[in-house]
């Protein structure tokens, strides 16, 4: 009799995990565009160009080109500074 109810008591804990995942991705899920139905709107949505991000910050992305580091076999410091 034990067994039976907790059958019961674990199945309907599923039941209830189940509609709380199924009304959560329901109520969250992304919105989505609406159907293109028509060659025309079709074409519309293919000749828009996606946004484009320039970089302005032209020091943003330079190489560190210290000769003196690369080329110095000794790593002394310089004793004039």
């Amino acid at each position: 009799m034990i067994n039976q109810k907790s059958r019961l008591f674990y199945a309907s804990i599923a039941i209830v995990a189940a509609i709380a995942v199924f009304f959560y991705f329901y109520k969250y899920r992304a919105p989505t565009k609406d159907k293109v139905e028509t060659t025309e709107e079709a074409l519309e949505v293919l000749s828009e160009a996606p946004p484009v991000v320039v970089e302005t910050n032209p020091v943003k992305k330079v190489p560190n080109l210290n000769p003196v580091e690369k080329v110095n076999p000794f790593k002394t410091p310089n004793p004039f500074e």
